[in-house]
């Protein structure tokens, strides 16, 4: 079974500065934990959406603004422990 840090490791490099650049232009601080989390969502959304059409998108450059900065867009509206 694929773990999401084996996944990860699937990803192009230039997912992860996609990600990154745009968690800069949110202004958006996240710990490296944080981007590694994101990133596993990522993968694991990619390898499921193939068997399981979960969303209709299928680039992987165009699930980072649509599905991760769009949830992660609201982060500084949220507050509370969960």
């Amino acid at each position: 079974m694929n773990t999401p840090k084996t996944l990860i490791n699937t990803l192009p490099a230039g997912v992860v500065n996609r990600l990154e650049d745009g968690l800069s232009t949110l202004k958006l601080e996240t710990t490296a934990q944080q981007r590694e989390q994101l990133m596993g969502l990522l993968a694991l959304l990619h390898k499921w959406n193939r068997a399981y059409n979960l969303t209709a998108v299928r680039d992987l450059n165009e699930m980072i603004p649509r599905h991760l900065l769009d949830s992660a867009s609201v982060a500084p509206f949220v507050s509370g422990p969960r």
